[in-house]
């Protein structure tokens, strides 16, 4: 199993350090060719022979930050595909597309454009705890605690797993059916900001450092590597030097571009 980090902060932001431009992606991931983890970032960091590529979308939740490139990748890919690409998520995020994003207000609907028999964009709903098999993957939506409703998603084939936690505050099932999969490599989780914001990140629906060590503590594998995604970049250089104390070489901050093997 691929996975390309398209985006993994917690925001769209752009800053100059020492004179260099660095641009911070909000959160896609894309598995293998064809399948992506969240749309915070997908036309801004692949060309378009790549996009072509992408056959499903899997959604952990509706905020902004997750959802924000479907509209541009509906346009780019408009007369360029054959199949629509298929939004997979809960039903209280395709029902948020359907009302608010894909309206013919905010966004014209790519459902049924240029026409419902030959649209560019398909919505499927996954159910908490079920899995869909698509592209030689299994995936598995599983529910975590945010101030919206969303999921988590374990990825399976056949050789590997890693669990990708979507955004969450203090979670138990993702933990509970990840312990069972004898096969699982990574875990991705989110931690948004450092350990003194922990009141913001419980009333936001986030973790920080020392609260995702602990939800991670709760899988009792500390040799599996811990991949840390979602930081709001305005406190990255808070979150990396209390990722660094917390003294586990399996703890790793994730950065845009970075492509993993498992």
């Amino acid at each position: 199993m691929k996975v390309r980090v398209l985006g993994c902060y917690g925001a769209d932001f752009f800053e100059k350090k020492r004179g260099k431009a660095i641009r911070y992606n909000p959160s896609g991931f894309l598995v293998n060719q064809s399948v992506a983890l969240d749309a915070g970032t997908l036309c801004g960091a692949l060309t378009l022979p790549e996009l072509t590529r992408i056959r499903y979308v899997f959604l952990s939740h509706a905020h902004l930050d997750h959802i924000q490139s479907l509209p541009f990748l509906a346009e780019t890919l408009f007369g360029k595909i054959r199949q629509p690409v298929v939004i997979v998520s809960i039903a209280e995020v395709i029902e948020i597309l359907q009302r608010h994003f894909f309206n013919d207000h905010l966004w014209p609907d790519f459902t049924r454009l240029p026409t419902p028999e030959n649209r560019i964009l398909s919505y499927q709903v996954i159910p908490v705890g079920k899995s869909l098999e698509v592209e030689g993957l299994k995936i598995t939506a599983i529910h975590v605690s945010h101030i919206v409703p969303g999921v988590g998603f374990i990825v399976e084939d056949e050789h590997s797993a890693i669990v990708y936690s979507g955004d969450t505050w203090k979670t138990e099932e993702l933990w509970k059916v990840a312990s069972q999969i004898k096969h699982l490599k990574a875990i991705f989780v989110e931690s948004s900001f450092p350990d003194e914001l922990s009141e913001l990140a419980m009333v936001s629906g986030h973790l920080t450092p020392q609260l995702t060590l602990q939800e991670f503590n709760k899988l009792n594998r500390p040799d599996l590597p811990l991949y840390i995604y979602h930081v709001k970049p305005p406190y990255l250089e808070a979150v990396r030097k209390q990722i660094k104390k917390l003294g586990r070489p399996s703890v790793r901050l994730l950065r845009d571009g970075q492509i993993l093997n498992f």
